[in-house]
């Protein structure tokens, strides 16, 4: 099971963590797995390169977090998006995907 977690502080989204692998299907052919790394990574790339903003960002096999260090009302749009489109892909497909908001501490 994928778990993706958002982080919030207060109002605002403040970054992202994916661990673990679906489980849908075998490595290399999970369109679960790889829905979800590409809506991921096109978010942290959206952050970093398009809005310029300081993160804290860590990638390994199975594992992504994005924590925006500043300005994270800029990213608001971006995150919320980020958020929607996964809870799409989540429709009917709950046992491999779980997705959490919590607070930022």
């Amino acid at each position: 099971m994928t778990t993706i977690k958002f982080f919030k502080e207060k109002e605002n989204f403040t970054g992202f963590e994916c661990l673990g692998h679906t489980g849908y299907a075998e490595n290399g052919t999970d369109i679960l797995c790889s829905a979800i790394s590409s809506l991921t990574q096109s978010a942290c790339l959206g952050v970093m390169k398009v809005l310029n903003l300081k993160c804290e960002y860590k990638k390994e096999d199975g594992f992504l977090k994005l924590i925006i260090l500043e300005n994270v009302e800029k990213a608001q749009d971006l995150l919320k998006t980020l958020k929607f489109s996964l809870e799409d892909i989540k429709c009917g497909n709950e046992k491999y995907i779980q997705i959490k908001t919590v607070k930022r501490s």
